[in-house]
Order: structure tokens, then sequence, then C-alpha cells
């Protein structure tokens, strides 16, 4: 059939309609392919017989010299005498030779003798040659030396196609060939057409025509070309295609009209006359076309493995080792500052106490001053200074109790701001804030009434009267409301250790009364109340400072809030010093290994891109800087528990609370700051341990799926900040006048992220509010509707694109070689080679 069909093209060739043409370009091509084949096969009975006629010759010439050798030992013995003495053939011949030689030299020295005294004698070079301008050609040094560096000879490889053969040869180049002349040299050899094939060098690069053999090569790269067959392109046009080029105007358009076509009317016009082209279907498109249409899906449709085993060579067992032991380390060190119920129980037991309305109403529902005077008399007076109360049944109170408080200046027509022209004189205003210029200074009833009684029944020294600085105080900053509380202001100190108890009693529900009485607190002049005092359980070895606030403001409402903080104001009195000192030793060696195999991952680095300047980058790398945050958060909470090693005893520190008040507020926050740096420690330290995890293949296509999707969110990241803080600014302008959770703009952003979240709980959405509803609805959009699902689309897209990446599983399936190279480090692994070395793997040839 294909004969047939080759005949008809030769005789008419464009006689034969599309699909002939087809058949019988498949057929040549198969025809072709059959008789490379042939040729191969050929080829190889050719070096079959080579090897076989060679090894025919070793044959044949260890044959004759043993027959030599034994017709030697089967000659008569006067025969060989004979020989020896008149000297065998051979021997005649080499002294006739000999004889000749010598003949030669004397006439040749007669003559060179004569030449010199009719012409003089000839000079010669410091190499003994005789110099002659016309013949021979003088070459300075640094051409010399230029010459040693030249490649003169070149190995090409030729990669049949569709086929493992490869066939080598070795050509001599010039300093001008170039790589065109060599491509057609080498392809006349192997009677190939140049045209299509092309040489590329060891690196799998195309070497340019254009471009000299000699300089197509690196310093230290190996003369090394490979012949390889063009990738095949399809030059044949689709019937589509050829649609879309066709002339949409004019009389060249008229001409590709069908006769059919120009008497129907041919295509309608256009705009401005123009004729619009058929469209094509949409049923003839193929697969490549339709996949054009989606950005990324060509790309992600065509990927091919790319074999990713890179990663494997640095993560290391004993690196893997490391991290988790530090990550043990980190977690055994947090049981032993914060040991886990200890924290909860200690807080839950004083905050019921307090806030659970077993002796007032709730806490969380104290909303005017006479609620704060109720909590007062009822409450602290029942747990702080009666003998058989829960709180000191189970604790002990150390120093004082303190109630202090913040009031500002009086009312006054000064303090009032607004616009000009509008009189104030007789509308008194207040300060909304407390700080040192409104601060009251002088309360004269106030100290009229404790100017006798201050040092008496368990009062304390200080004068309730005084404006006392937070520095002289002592109590350390809290968080309010609206603003923080520095611990300023006049105060009130009760001794909590004062026998009898009941004295203490009543006189603080005296002092309570009287304050009372002079509207001690008032929403014109009272801003912030603060209740603090220290306890011990012996149970739990743990001291509580507890602080309960009450903000008041300009308005006269009222904001509850309590801070109840564990706390040790020294670490080595509670057994807890052996195990901390030897932990921190521990980790403090394990992190000098780890920036020991980070050294080393630069170097390898190093010699792998062979460039100084990739060990540099190495350590701006986002694993490296890991490993730094490690170490300085380390060495930070290293420093904390310094500081507490070298604190007061407890003892002391106890003592140190009966002699005047002393807040603990800053020893409680430190010791909680602590706590929070051995758990940022800890994550860190799971990060890392995560990370050399991926000798997984499942955990390397996590790993990386994750990793590369969240490299994409974050290239859009700065314009969902600024989404997300319009919303938060939308939210603060419609919710803040009505809503708790949008007074401030900390308390805005961290409701909308709860609600981003999908916590609706925080919204309090209430009927009649449109245009919250509104804000409320299109944040949850956003964060459910359009971050998650575009969040969701990157992992998915990443995660098919590296698992294909990855290869097949069976890659990752490890030998012994691999097991060695990963679990041993040097020098055992090397040792361990050496021992055994049929399970090193043989390097493929890279040609």
């Amino acid at each position: 059939m294909a004969t047939k069909l080759h005949k008809e093209f030769l005789s008419d060739p464009a006689g034969l309609d599309l699909p002939a043409l087809r058949q019988l370009l498949r057929s040549i091509q198969a025809e072709r392919q059959h008789r490379a084949e042939k040729v191969e096969v050929l080829e190889d009975r050719l070096q079959a017989s080579n090897h076989e006629l060679a090894f025919r010759q070793h044959e044949a010439d260890v044959s004759r010299a043993d027959l030599y050798r034994l017709q030697r030992a089967d000659r008569p013995s006067w025969m060989t005498k004979v020989t020896d003495l008149l000297g065998s053939e051979e021997s005649r011949v080499e002294a006739y030779e000999k004889q000749t030689a010598e003949a030669r030299n004397s006439l040749e020295h007669f003559l060179r003798l004569e030449l010199t005294q009719v012409f003089g004698r000839r000079t010669r070079d410091e190499r003994g040659f005789v110099p002659h301008d016309d013949e021979m050609i003088q070459k300075s040094e640094a051409e010399i030396l230029r010459e040693g560096t030249l490649r003169d000879t070149v190995l090409v490889t030729y990669v049949a196609p569709y086929s493992e053969q490869k066939r080598h040869i070795s050509y001599r180049v010039a300093e001008d060939t170039t790589v065109k002349t060599l491509k057609e040299d080498v392809c006349t050899y192997w009677g190939l057409n140049e045209v299509e094939f092309v040489l590329k060098l060891a690196n799998n690069s195309k070497a340019h025509d254009s471009l000299k053999v000699m300089e197509a090569f690196r310093a230290h790269e190996e003369s090394h070309l490979m012949l390889v067959y063009k990738t095949p392109k399809n030059i044949s046009i689709m019937s589509s295609e050829h649609g879309d080029i066709l002339p949409r105007s004019g009389r060249k358009r008229l001409k590709t009209l069908t006769p059919g076509a120009i008497s129907a009317g041919g295509p309608s016009p256009g705009p401005r006359g123009a004729d619009v082209p058929l469209r094509r279907s949409e049923a003839n498109k193929s697969l490549a076309e339709e996949m054009l249409l989606l950005p990324g899906l060509f790309k992600f449709m065509t990927q091919r493995d790319r074999n990713a085993k890179k990663h494997l060579e640095r993560l290391k067992l004993r690196r893997l080792c490391a991290y988790l032991t530090m990550a043990l380390l980190t977690a055994f060190t947090i049981g032993l500052i914060r040991p886990p119920g200890v924290g909860y129980e200690c807080v839950t037991g004083i905050s019921e106490a307090f806030t659970g309305g077993v002796h007032s109403g709730p806490f969380d529902a104290i909303g005017s001053p006479e609620e704060i005077y109720s909590w007062l008399e009822d409450t602290v007076s029942a747990q702080v200074f009666t003998e058989d109360s829960m709180l000191r049944e189970y604790n002990y109170l150390v120093g004082y109790l303190q109630v202090l408080t913040q009031r500002v200046a009086e009312p006054s027509s000064s303090t009032c701001y607004g616009p000009e022209g509008l009189n104030f004189s007789s509308l008194p205003c207040v300060h909304s804030s407390f700080h040192y210029d409104t601060a009251e200074t002088s309360q004269p009833q106030i100290q009229q009434y404790f100017e006798d009684k201050v040092g008496k029944d368990g009062r304390s020294m200080s004068k309730p009267w005084e404006h006392q600085p937070g520095v002289t105080s002592g109590a350390g900053s809290a968080s309010g409301a609206f603003d923080a509380n520095d611990g300023a202001g006049q105060s009130l100190e009760y001794q909590l250790q004062y026998v009898p108890l009941s004295t203490v009693r009543n006189a603080f529900l005296e002092d309570l009364r009287f304050l009372r009485s002079v509207g001690w607190l008032s929403s014109s002049q009272t801003r912030a109340l603060h209740v603090s005092f220290v306890a011990y359980n012996a149970n739990y070895l743990t001291w509580i400072w507890s602080r309960y606030s009450f903000d008041l403001s300009a308005f006269g409402t009222v904001h509850p809030l309590q801070h109840v903080v564990p706390f040790r104001p020294h670490l080595a009195e509670y057994g807890l010093d052996g195990e901390l000192v030897v932990s921190d030793w521990a980790r403090s060696c394990l992190l000098l290994f780890i920036f020991f195999e980070v050294y080393r991952d630069a170097r390898h680095a190093q010699k792998d891109q062979g460039d100084a300047w990739k060990r540099w980058k190495h350590f701006r790398g986002l694993q490296v800087l890991m490993d730094l945050s490690l170490t300085v958060i380390f060495l930070v909470s290293l420093g904390y528990r310094i500081s507490y090693y070298t604190s007061e005893p407890s003892v002391s520190y106890a003592v140190s609370h009966v002699y005047n008040f002393r807040d603990a507020g800053q020893v409680a926050e430190s010791y909680g700051v602590q706590v929070c740096l051995e758990a940022v420690l800890l994550a860190l330290c799971l990060y890392r341990f995560v990370y050399f995890l991926r000798v997984s293949r499942h955990v390397f296509l996590i790993w990386r799926s994750v990793a590369r999707s969240a490299y994409r969110l974050a290239r859009i990241s700065l314009v969902l900040l600024l989404l997300w803080l319009g919303f938060v600014v939308l939210s603060l302008s419609v919710g803040s006048r009505f809503h708790n959770c949008n007074r401030t703009l900390g308390f805005t952003m961290s409701c909308s992220l709860l609600m981003m979240s999908g916590d609706v709980r925080v919204a309090q959405l209430e009927p009649g509010e449109s245009f919250r509803v509104v804000s409320v609805l299109l944040l949850f959009c956003f964060g459910k509707l359009v971050l998650a699902n575009v969040w969701l689309a990157m992992l998915m897209q990443e995660y098919h694109t590296a698992r294909v990446e990855a290869g097949s599983s069976s890659a990752y399936k490890w030998r012994e070689y691999d097991w060695v190279r990963w679990i041993l480090f040097w020098p055992f692994d090397r040792l361990y080679l050496k021992l055994r070395p049929s399970i090193t793997p043989v390097k493929p040839f890279e040609g």
C-alpha cells in the first residue's frame, strides 16, 4: 500500500488528498525507523565479528609461539651446535645492518666536515637546532603557554533517537573550528542530516553554531559534546488555524470565499463595512487550545517529574535528634517553671472567691460606684479579713492589702473646650483621663479623718490624702479598659497578718463608710480603683499576685477587670535548681552543635555551587534565621532565669512585705514573660523538627505545598491587609457608639479577627442596626469566602505541583547506602563504606 502511494505521489504530487499524504508520511517514517533498526542490528553484528576476529588473531599468535618453542625443543643436538658455531640467520642480519649503519655514519661525518670547510660552521640555538628563517617559526613564551591550555581534541557522543545506544568519536579541532563545522563533519561521518541534529554540552545546553569549539567550554569542563536529535515541531497548519490567518476584508477576502458563499451574500458586514470572519466552532478546538484559555492550566497539565531529591543531602538524623531533644528539654523546662494545672488551680481558686458572687453580686456585673462599695464591704472584707474564709484556709496572705484610687482635679470651666464664641463659665467640665497634670493633690476631709488613724488598727504608715507617684508606690503598670494605669494615686493599706484580724476588718469597714459619705468614688473625679494583694499557696509552692481594677469613665460607666498571675520570686528554693541547670547546659550544647551544622551547610552550599558568595547567601535563608531566632530567644529566657537565680530569697521577699506594701505585678509579669519565651522556643524547635522530617515523601509534599502557597499568599498580603484595615475602620466607625467590642481600635481589630474566623458571637447584632449588619456580613464574606478560598485554591494547586515534581514513591525507597549516609556521621560513615564498598552506588555516565 505504501509503495503504491509512493509511486502515485512521484507520478502526480498534486493528485493525493490530505489523508493519503498523511498515510504516506506515516509509512515513510515507519520505513525509516525500520531501516534504522536494521542498521543497528548490522552494527551490532559487525562489532561482534570484530571481537571474534581479534580473539582469533590472538589465538593464532599464541599457537605460532607455541609451535616455534616446540620446534626448538625437538631439534637434534648436532644441529643446535652447528647453528651456535655459524650463527643464526637473525644474528647475521643484525651484523650486516650494524656494518651498514657504521658506513653511513662515517660517510655523513666526512661530508659534514667538507661542507664546513667550504661554507663555514653553522650557528645553532640553545636547543641544538640550526635556525632557518624561511622554515622555522619562533614562538614567545606567552604563546607557548597559551597553546598548552588550548583544547585540540573533542569527544563527540551520538545519542541515537528512540534508542539507548551511544556512539563516540574523537575529533581534532583547530582554533578557528566552529561548532557548525564540527556538526557537519560528524553528521557526514555517521551519515546523518545536520539539519535534524544539534550539538549540546554536558549540562544539556545548546552550543551555538557560530561559537568556536575551544570557547564553548568552561575552564575545568571536560571537552565533551553530544549530538542529539532535535525536538520535532509541528509544522502542519490545522484548518482552524488556516481560517484565522485568512484575510478578513478586501479583494483577497473575496478570493478565499467559495462561489456558493459569494452567491449567498458572503459574510455579514461588520462595523465600518469590514467583513466579519466566521467563528470557529468550539467543538473543533483541541485539548491544548482549551487548556490555554485558563491561566496556569496548560503549564500544570504539561509539567514533568523533576525528581526532587536534592533536599535529602543535608537532612541528617543527627540534626533531627538535636531539634527533638531541644524540644523535649524545652517542654521539660516549661513543666518545671509552670507545672501543668498548678496555675489554673491557683488562679481559679482566688478568682472565684472574689468574682463568683458568693457574698455580693457578680464581679462582671458591677456598673456603679455603689456596687463597688458593696463589693468591697461584703466580698473583700469577708475573704481577706476573716479567719475562717476560704481564701485564708488554703493560702497565706503576705504583707498589705492596697486600695489605690486615681482621682483627678475638681470639675471647672477652664477644662472645657469647644467652638469659639460659646460661653462655658456656667458649665464645669471634668478631666477624662488620669495623669500627672490632672491628678488631685489635696483632700482636706480625708486628711482630717486619717491624720489621727495612720498606723493604728492594722493601717499602714502611708498617708491616704497624699498623691504618690507610681515609682514611689512600687505598683506595676496594668492595662485598663481605656488607658494603662501606672500605679500612681492615693492608697489605703491594711496589714493582712495583724492580730486580732477582726480589728483590721472593723477599721476597713469604718473607713469605707466614711469614704462613701464624702463621695470618694464619683464619676466626676475618680478614674480608677485598684485592690491588690499577694498570697502564697504552700500546697503548690506558688505565689499569686491579684489586682482587681475598676475603670470609671467621665460618663459614669464602670468597667471591672481582674489580673491574677501565679509566680515564684526565686527558683532555686523549690527543688528546681538542679533540673533547670542541667536543662540549660544541655540546650546550650545543642545550640552550639546546631550552629556547627549551619556552618557545614554553608560550606556544602559553596562547594555545590562553586561560589564563595553562596556561603554568605546561605546565612540569609529562612531556616538560618529561624536558628538565629531560636538562639536569641533562648539567651533572653536564660537571662530572665539568671535574674531569678540571683534575686532575693523567698523568705527575704516575704519579710520585705511586712514593713510596707510591695506590689508584685512586675515580678509576676516577668515570670510570665519567661514562660511565654519558652513556649515560643518550643514552637521554633518543633518547626525545625518538622523541617527535617522532610526525608519522608509525604511530609515533603505537605511542607512544600504549605510553603509555596504561603509565599504566593504573602505576595498579595499587602492588598489583603489594606482590605482588612478598611473593614476595621468601618466597624469602628459604625459600631463604636453602641458596642463594647468596638470601643477602641485594638478591641475592634481583635473582634474583627474573631469574626473572620467564624465566631459571630462577638458581633452582638441587634435589630435596627442595618449598617453594622452589612459591615459584619461583608467582613464574614471577606474572611470565609475570599481569604479562606484563595488560600485553599493555592494550597491545592501547589500540592499537585509538588506531587508531580517529587516523582514516584519508588524513588524514595532507601537502600543500605542511603541509611548509612543518613544515620552515621563523619568519620563513621566513611569507615562503614570502606568496610562495605559494595553498597556504594555506581555513578551514571553523564554524557
